[in-house]
């Protein structure tokens, strides 16, 4: 297969490299269980995923309803957009809508449904009402929905920063009535550039209703796939043009092996009449690392920023030891090794830790004994770590 090169956004058919291992698992764990939450850094694959997710979920004749959650602010954008994301004859929105009790909370449904705008407060007290009759719906004859909502971290922080405590309690009353749709049949696959963990912490959102989905994480291609990363992408240049020696030298110069470093490097070098392997070099320290890598650990510096507004003094106090430990060795530490003073615990730690996996800082490896050894999460998270200097 020849990979058509494209930088930017999530890509699909010629465009996307397949990596049927990755694919496979994110299927089986997708079908198999509630569902999956998919937080991580922008441009490292999520999007490619959840459309390759929605290809294959439709293949198998299960609806599918996709909605960005980052232009949303309330109940009503959510229950709209599921509404309008629907086709006619399969959604499930329209049969709950008979199923309301309420006379006026069928009444702020239906304007959600027509666009004709809603009343927040009416429809934040008839919520368990309108909830209620979309589990009803979902329990009824017929294929179950597979739900995919990108940014949904946004749809929350815009909650809550629009309607202040009355969008905390409402973001509050969203995710428990997530988790209930789920038990109902509703399969959810929920991804983010920015973890909810952080931000449930930061505002004390009741993190248990997520417990029931499964952490997914987009890792980097390894070695091998990489090398056919590159055999794909210059499969059609002309014969002779690009060599071993060219793909050897590009994996020495590109250091990170997400597919839009490898793509942004080869955009930039040239495919069908690149330069001499010696020219590599060059052309990714004036073209290709300064812009990658300053997008990136933006995005780590942002993060790592709001963990200000955590209580308690927790980034200073619990976070940054944490990370320090973490980022010590390639190898990683155990999990009992990493400091933890009064006034947190232990628990607190575990919490701690699984909010930076999902932002991208640490992941971890777990023996046969429970044991957990945290490392960096990437060579781009060794990176920024090198560069913040923190510790």
């Amino acid at each position: 297969m020849v990979l058509d090169l494209n930088y930017g956004n999530g890509v699909a058919g010629a465009q996307r490299f397949s990596r049927p291992a990755l694919e496979a698992r994110l299927m089986r764990t997708l079908t198999q269980s509630a569902g999956i939450k998919m937080f991580g850094l922008r441009r490292i694959g999520k999007t490619t995923l959840r459309l390759y997710a929605t290809e294959q979920v439709r293949h198998m004749g299960r609806p599918c309803i996709c909605i960005d959650g980052q232009g949303m602010h309330s109940l009503g954008d959510l229950l709209g957009s599921l509404h309008a994301a629907m086709p006619g004859e399969r959604n499930f929105m329209n049969r709950a809508l008979t199923l309301v009790s309420s006379a006026p909370a069928r009444t702020a449904l239906e304007a959600v449904f027509s666009g004709m705008g809603q009343e927040e407060t009416a429809l934040s007290a008839y919520w368990q009402m309108v909830s209620s009759a979309i589990r009803a719906a979902l329990r009824g004859d017929g294929p179950k929905p597979v739900l995919m909502i990108d940014e949904f971290t946004y749809l929350i922080s815009n909650m809550i920063a629009r309607f202040g405590p009355n969008g905390r309690d409402d973001a509050d009353r969203l995710l428990a009535s997530l988790r209930e749709w789920r038990g109902d049949g509703m399969t959810m696959l929920l991804t983010g550039s920015i973890g909810l963990t952080g931000l449930a912490r930061t505002h004390r959102l009741t993190l248990e209703h997520m417990n029931d989905l499964q952490p997914f994480t987009v890792p980097e291609l390894s070695l091998e796939e990489a090398r056919r990363f590159l055999r794909e992408a210059t499969e059609a240049t002309p014969p002779g043009s690009w060599t071993e020696d060219h793909s050897d030298e590009f994996l020495r110069q590109v250091g990170i092996f997400y597919p839009a470093f490898l793509v942004r490097g080869l955009l930039e070098i040239g495919i069908d009449d690149p330069p001499d392997p010696a020219g590599f070099a060059a052309i990714f320290s004036e073209r290709v690392r300064p812009d990658l890598h300053a997008d990136f650990l933006n995005q780590f510096d942002r993060r790592f920023s709001a963990y200000a507004g955590l209580p308690n003094d927790e980034r200073v106090k619990l976070i940054l030891p944490a990370l320090k430990a973490a980022m010590a060795t390639d190898g990683g530490c155990d999990h009992d090794s990493i400091p933890c003073d009064a006034p947190f615990t232990r628990i607190d730690l575990s919490v701690a830790l699984a909010m930076l996996a999902e932002d991208g800082f640490v992941g971890f490896t777990e023996d046969a004994d429970g044991i957990r050894r945290w490392k960096p999460a990437s060579g781009l998270a060794r990176l920024w770590w090198r560069r913040a200097r923190l510790a």
